[in-house]
């Protein structure tokens, strides 16, 4: 077992917001309808709302209540990540300098490092029905999204009708009330924006009836339990590092080698592994990273680790050509013939891995979290073959997908307290061969006097593979900004590894 130090980084990020120390307030997020918006009293007086009043100073320092911050901190229950570590191996010398070698590697990682959003929005019960915040609002994105029901034709949703019974009026019932403004509000079909409007005590409308900019109604209230009954006050993401994670690695490794004889040595390796976790990040790596979407059910983030290879190989030698004075053959010749074809040697190294896992991004609809997207569902439409081509005439470059829409087809939206399907597809893997070509001149007036030239190739093969994490999945004909179209679904733009280098070196020693 081998347990991690932490805390510099966690530190170092902790303090770079860290209130009281360096504090910033800034305004809540998504102001947008006629009647959030701060009101200017006089021509120089600015709005407390725009411009939060500064803090009395002093430790300790408490944020303010009703900041609806996205900030950071750290969970006060962290704890030492460690790993539990089971290895076993059996090798075999084979004569002539080969060794082969089978083993069985775990890795199991304990109280991992994750990030998670405690100020999570919570899944509130209605009491007389039964049903689930959660519930309710993927009952209502079904009607509205995918079986396209109008908002006068919506039957009533419990949830909505019983616990924001006080939304209903203007000729609408509670549900199409909520329904009206996940529609037509400022990001439409954006569902912790929708819930934002009806929970947050300054997006409540008073009994006058206000218009979104696009002149429909909105006259969502309060919960019948007041303001802020799903939502914190304070934050609306509290992105915080916890020591909640866990990790399984399993591998077969198996090693053929051979030692330096003869003026050949290599090594090469295989292994079959799998490797799964709840998310797969690094303590510096900063806040909302690989964080955990549903934070009441860490579970559904498990998935394979970003990092996963089902198989890798790669090997590496080393070949004295055995050609030159005191080699195999020619030992005898003369010092200038050795100086042009003895002296010369190979090397190269190769790697090559299956594909690496990727998600798709749910579009910007926000189902579960405040401040990150959930990761896309399939629908269960059968998907197209990932090709990661080169050569993809007609779709505006190099694409994942000979059929982009057709593979658009195969996905459906994430709904409210679901994650979506993690690392479930598979793009390029890695492959790359390295060479060296050496030769050494044996300067004719001293053995102790060489001159070495080296030709060293990167990627000689100049192969391209493609990164595939830049996918991503539009919504529902809401055309949120900063989201891919159907039209260029699946296109790649970065790329693994780089294109063919070459060097050239020379050393003389004496």
């Amino acid at each position: 077992m081998y347990y991690d130090l932490i805390g510099q980084p966690l530190a170092q990020t902790f303090n770079s917001t860290a209130f009281g120390l360096a504090s910033t307030l800034t305004s809540p997020p998504n102001v947008t309808t006629t009647a959030q918006v701060p009101r200017y009293t006089t021509f120089f007086t600015v709005p407390a709302a725009v411009v939060p009043p500064p803090g009395p100073g002093g430790l300790p320092s408490t944020y303010p209540i009703t900041a609806f911050a996205i900030t950071n901190s750290i969970d006060d229950k962290l704890k030492a990540p460690y790993t539990i570590n089971l290895d076993f191996s059996i090798g075999r010398e084979l004569g002539h300098g080969f060794f082969v070698q089978g083993a069985y590697v775990g890795r199991l990682s304990r109280h991992s490092l994750v990030n998670q959003d405690l100020a999570m929005p919570t899944n509130l019960t209605d009491p007389k029905s039964g049903q689930t915040y959660f519930q309710a609002m993927t009952q209502l994105a079904t009607l509205v999204d995918l079986q396209h029901v109008s908002i006068a034709n919506l039957p009533k949703i419990p949830f909505f009708e019983d616990m924001w019974s006080k939304a209903a009026g203007n000729g609408q019932t509670a549900t199409q009330v909520w329904a009206n403004d996940y529609i037509n509000n400022s990001n439409p079909g954006d569902f912790t924006n929708t819930l934002n409007n009806a929970d947050n005590a300054a997006n409540c409308n008073p009994n006058a009836t206000t218009f979104f900019a696009n002149g429909a109604v909105n006259s969502i209230r309060c919960s019948d339990q007041g303001p802020f009954a799903i939502f914190n006050p304070q934050f609306s993401a509290l992105s915080s590092y916890s020591s909640i994670g866990l990790g399984d690695y399993h591998a077969m490794q198996w090693t053929i080698r051979k030692r330096f004889s003869s003026g050949l040595q290599f090594d090469v390796n295989y292994t079959w592994s799998k490797s799964i976790d709840l998310g797969s990040t690094i303590e510096s790596s900063g806040s909302f990273s690989a964080l955990i979407l549903n934070t009441w059910n860490p579970g559904q983030m498990r998935g394979v680790s970003a990092y996963d290879t089902t198989h890798s190989v790669n090997a590496y030698g080393v070949y004295q050509i055995p050609f030159g004075r005191g080699m195999k053959f020619g030992s005898n010749m003369n010092r200038i013939l050795d100086a042009f074809v003895g002296g010369w040697q190979i090397s190269g190294t190769y790697r090559q891995t299956s594909g690496l896992p990727f998600s798709i991004n749910n579009g910007q609809r926000w189902p579960t979290n405040w401040e990150n997207d959930a990761i896309a569902t399939p629908n269960g439409t059968p998907m197209p073959a990932i090709v990661s081509t080169g050569n993809s005439t007609g779709l505006g470059g190099p694409n994942l997908w000979q059929n982009p829409a057709a593979a658009f087809a195969a996905f459906g939206e994430t709904m409210a307290g679901q994650s979506g399907s993690r690392n479930t597809l598979r793009g390029d893997g890695f492959f790359n061969i390295d060479t060296g070509v050496y030769k050494t001149f044996t300067m004719p007036y001293s053995e102790h006097h060489k001159l070495t030239i080296r030709w060293e190739a990167y990627n000689v093969t100049n192969s391209v593979r493609f990164d595939p994490t830049c996918a991503d999945v539009t919504n529902y004909g809401y055309g949120c900004g900063n989201t891919l179209g159907s039209s260029s679904f699946g296109k790649l733009t970065t790329q693994l590894g780089t294109p063919r280098q070459m060097q050239f070196a020379g050393r003389y020693t004496w």
